[in-house]
């Protein structure tokens, strides 16, 4: 037994946890990363990432090899019917629609997780972070000053304590360690339970020609999901089931799922070969359907992120985003904090932001749900979001962001600049080369201002000075060429924003103060939190 001390402890080695590895180890904060599994699963699970977690993976420089390992991918709509074969009942385009391209420069990526995962192993390592899989955690202590945990490598048998200033618990829904802390969920509980198969078969005789991309079915169980694994005769296929009437993982034979198989694509002699999913051979996968929020996200020292502190049903496919998005606003807050450039308090923020807009996604996620199975009235159903609004559209309230009063979740479109919102992605050119405006973001702080004074430029660096954070500063116009840029900010030629390293916009300044140094010097402390 041996003593460790990284500045983090992450327990999970899922996306979310793997994330907040890759976004920590980016900014240099020491961080050890453990999952009891001998590795990354091997099954897709989730099957997409929406444009806003490219973008914070395109931030660390992960954007061109995830796009060069996604999946093919052609479906071009969505169906609701009976059967695959039978008549619709209705039709929408996939939602990578117009308005989520023109609001970022990343679009919807079509990537296994599995994938993924193995993609974020691979660059936490590569940027330091000690990674370990089949490693348990086996208790842990915490107090004032951090957190003593026992870790146990399942190879070797071997114990080894250590000792964090902060842990964060990426240990899934079930979470052992919110259970430890007494944390508990509210919410609407348990929805459902449903299993999946991956099964190859030949579906033009059903799809007569049409690019289906996710098909809602109500044969031969209502709530039946059909989508394509490789866009060409590997299908995967989902199956509400109910305890009640004694179904269980292990009434889903080869044989009755071959049946059920046949039944939801409307082809009752279709050829069908079940694929294993997992490497021992394991071909039924399931899965529970939660709607829970854990009523805190912290614990002292501890902090919940992904499943942990909230689950959601998969339609939307916002509960990855969701807990990848937690571990990036949380990353760079306590990098922050342990580089001594913010104060504690800045890490409130994290719950004060993060779980309010969980709480909106789990709702917008179960309405999805009910629509996509036909159980809720058309006046309900309207109720039911864009997922560009809930994917981008998100906002901030919190100690980190001054005079933020946005709504909860915005239209990409509206997106201008204000506090508490993600800043708008603006084509622009830097350096001689073309980029998003975002790409001037997630290294640190960020001051745009207007062309029409220097005066912002200037109190920059006696600001940055005094505080250690990184603040960069690009006037619009000289530095950066983005046509309209006051105008897309909210903001005068005079004008300026400070831009947080997770891009979201902590303040605004309409116009030139007198005293900028001041003015900027007061904003950074208020965001940093070190009154």
């Amino acid at each position: 037994m041996h003593h460790h001390r990284p500045a983090v402890l992450i327990v999970g080695g899922g996306l979310t946890g793997l994330s907040a590895a890759v976004f920590l180890a980016a900014q240099d904060v020491p961080v050890l990363l453990v999952e009891r599994h001998s590795g990354t699963l091997i099954h897709p699970r989730a099957r997409t990432i929406n444009s806003r977690t490219l973008e914070l993976y395109r931030q660390v420089g992960l954007e061109e090899e995830i796009l060069a390992a996604r999946r093919p991918f052609d479906g071009k709509i969505i169906l609701h019917a009976a059967t695959l074969a039978g008549p619709e009942d209705r039709r929408r385009p996939m939602e990578i629609e117009k308005d989520s391209r023109d609001a970022s420069p990343c679009p919807w990526v079509p990537i296994d997780q599995d994938v993924l995962e193995t993609i974020l192993r691979r660059h936490a390592v590569r940027l330091g972070a000690d990674v370990r899989f089949a490693t348990r955690l086996e208790g842990f202590d915490p107090d004032e000053g951090g957190v003593t945990a026992t870790l146990t490598d399942l190879a070797t048998g071997r114990e080894e304590v250590v000792r964090a200033e902060y842990m964060i618990a990426a240990d899934g829904g079930p979470s052992p360690i919110r259970e430890r802390l007494g944390i508990p969920r509210t919410g609407l509980g348990r929805l459902g339970h449903t299993v999946t198969l991956v099964f190859e078969g030949d579906l033009s005789k059903a799809l007569r020609g049409r690019s289906v991309g996710l098909s809602h079915l109500r044969e031969p169980i209502l709530g039946t999901v059909l989508m394509p694994h490789d866009c060409d005769e590997r299908w995967v296929v989902s199956f509400p089931y109910d305890p009640r009437r004694g179904e269980s993982p292990e009434t889903f034979t080869e044989e009755h799922s071959i049946r059920l198989i046949r039944a939801a694509v409307g082809v009752p002699d279709l050829d069908v070969r079940i694929v294993p999913q997992l490497a021992d051979g394991t071909t039924v996968l399931s899965y529970d359907i939660d709607a829970l929020l854990a009523t805190s996200y912290r614990s002292g020292r501890v902090f919940l992120a992904g499943d942990a502190a909230h689950s959601m049903p998969p339609s939307g496919a916002y509960g990855s985003g969701t807990g990848i998005q937690d571990a990036h606003n949380l990353a760079w807050k306590l990098a922050e904090v342990l580089g001594g450039q913010a104060g504690p308090g800045l890490l409130a923020s994290y719950e004060e932001e993060r779980r309010p807009v969980a709480d909106m996604t789990i709702t917008q996620a179960t309405l999805k749900r009910e629509v996509n199975m036909g159980l809720v009235p058309e006046e309900r159903a309207a109720q039911l979001w864009r997922s560009e609004s809930v994917i981008l559209g998100y906002t901030y309230t919190s100690e980190a962001v001054i005079e933020g009063s946005c709504p909860r979740f915005l239209s990409p479109s509206a997106l201008a600049g204000q506090p508490g919102t993600r800043a708008p992605h603006l084509p622009a050119r830097a350096g001689g080369r073309e980029i998003s405006l975002l790409d001037l973001y997630g290294r640190g702080f960020v001051l745009l201002s207007g062309a029409a004074t220097d005066a912002w430029v200037e109190a920059v660096p006696k600001v940055a000075g005094g505080f250690g954070p990184r603040l960069d500063a690009y006037r619009m116009g000289p530095d950066v060429e983005v046509p309209d840029g006051c105008q897309a900010h909210g903001i005068g030629p005079a004008g300026a924003v400070l831009v947080r390293p997770d891009g979201f916009v902590a303040w605004r300044a309409t116009h030139c103060p007198p005293d900028p140094l001041l003015a900027l010097d007061e904003a950074m402390t208020s965001v940093l939190c070190r009154v």
